[in-house]
This record gives C-alpha cells, sequence and structure tokens, in this order.
C-alpha cells in the first residue's frame, strides 16, 4: 500500500482508496482500527483481480476495539455520520456509519457475530491494515451459505499465501485449530465450507485454483487430526439434530 504525503481531506469513490484514506488517518490517530470482508482482501490477496467473475465493492467493514468514542470522532471527521439509533442500542458490539451517498460502514467491536462468534480483541493488532490472514480466512469461512464473492475472496486468499504453522508470516494453523478444535459448530461449518471448495476448484484450471485447492485440502486435514477440546466432543455427540450456527441479522 503506497503512502502519499498528504491524505485526501473528502469521502473517495472507489471503496479500496477510501478504506485506505480511513486506516491511514485511524493509524495517525493511535488507533486499531483494521479491514475485513472483501475490501480487506484486496488488500491482502493481490489474485483476486486476476478471478473471474471481477469482484466489485462498495460498503467497508471495519474492526476495532470497545471504546466506541474514538472511532465515532475518527470517522465523523472524515465525512460520516453515524446512525445514531443503532449504534446508541448496539455500540458496544457494532456501529454503522453512512457517507454522504449512502454506502455503509460497518464496525464490528471485539467479536464478529455473524454465523459464529469470532473474537478478535487479542488479534487485532498482529498486522497493519486487516485481521491476520488467518482471520480473515476465518470471518469467510465461518458463513453458512458462501456466495460467489465469499468463494473468489477465499480463493484469493489461500493462492497468495501459504501455511504458516509457528505464526501469521502466512495463514497460521495454529490459529485455525485453535477456532474449529475448541468448537463443533465452527468445525462444522469450516470443515463443509472446505469441501465444497475444494470439489468446485477442482474443476476450475489454472494455478490459482490448483493453490488454493491445495491448501484448503491441507487446512482440512489438520483440523479433522487436531486433538479437540472436551465441549467439541461433548456438542459433536449432538451432532447436526440441534442448530450449529445462528443466522446472521441483516441489517441496513
Amino acid at each position: 500500500m503506497s503512502e502519499p504525503h498528504e491524505e485526501p481531506a473528502a469521502v473517495l469513490a472507489d471503496p479500496v482508496a477510501e478504506t485506505r484514506r480511513i486506516l491511514r488517518a485511524a493509524e495517525a490517530a493511535s488507533l486499531a482500527l483494521r479491514a475485513i470482508g472483501g475490501i480487506g482482501v484486496a488488500l491482502r490477496a493481490p489474485s483476486i483481480a486476476a478471478l473471474r467473475p471481477t469482484r466489485s465493492y462498495h460498503d467497508i467493514d471495519l474492526v476495532g476495539l470497545a471504546d466506541r468514542r474514538p472511532i465515532e470522532h475518527l470517522l465523523e471527521d472524515l465525512g460520516y455520520e453515524g446512525a445514531r439509533r443503532f449504534n446508541t442500542l448496539n455500540g458496544a458490539e457494532r456501529l454503522l456509519f453512512h457517507d454522504p451517498d449512502g454506502r455503509r460502514i460497518d464496525v464490528f467491536v471485539d467479536t464478529l457475530r455473524m454465523c459464529h462468534d469470532l473474537p478478535f480483541a487479542a488479534r487485532l493488532t498482529v498486522d497493519r491494515w486487516t485481521l491476520p490472514l488467518a482471520d480473515l480466512i476465518l470471518t469467510k469461512l465461518q458463513i453458512v451459505e458462501l456466495t460467489e464473492r465469499d468463494m473468489l475472496d477465499l480463493c484469493a486468499l489461500f493462492a497468495d499465501h501459504d501455511l504458516d504453522q509457528t505464526g501469521d508470516d502466512g495463514i497460521s494453523v495454529q490459529r485455525l485449530v485453535e477456532v474449529c478444535a475448541a468448537d463443533w459448530g465452527w468445525w462444522r461449518t469450516v470443515d463443509g465450507n472446505l469441501a465444497h471448495l475444494v470439489e468446485r476448484w477442482a474443476g476450475i484450471p489454472g494455478d490459482l485454483h490448483t493453490r488454493a485447492g491445495d491448501r484448503a485440502t491441507s487446512i482440512r486435514r489438520i483440523l479433522g487430526s487436531a486433538p479437540k477440546s472436551m465441549r467439541w466432543k461433548t456438542r459433536a455427540l449432538v451432532g447436526p439434530r440441534i442448530a450449529w450456527a445462528q443466522a446472521p441479522e441483516d441489517i441496513r
């Protein structure tokens, strides 16, 4: 990510460029704010530009820590208006903002709550612009019904980054195991998604899909053989007879 000498004062039309503007402003203010979602993937996985159909972006997804006031002040200074009623009711977990043209910014606080809960506070500052690669992958693999865009994002992340057994220079195997070996519901969703992706990518020629499929296969094997927690084993006895994921709330 190149560093301009002076930041634009107004909201930028391009959502990826606008996310960079927000992240630089947050860094200048010593505010821990990171990107997730499709734009977060675009900042970490250049191969997304080579995949088809072409990935498009509109809204911006960010993550931050529980002190909401600095986040509100920063985004308001950058030209966004907070959804006051929503933020008053939900600000301990999630904040919502809009720019003058209606583009939305979601800010998830401490934990991403969608189909599963992904606590990220301890991981927020591992990397400079986004959540760490393993966490970006988990934000996608936790989705029970993957969209075409989610699958493109995951292909780019897997194609561009190797597995890292000991740290976060690549895709942290330790982090994936930490989440999925502790919670059967997490594992069930992730394992099912990985199986679907491997099958899908096997039918698409090209190095990107081959690398992505190989790494997804490795992750699935590692997660399957990793020692599981007692909580995981107890929940596994019930299996799919009881819902293992929650329906994410659709906020407009």
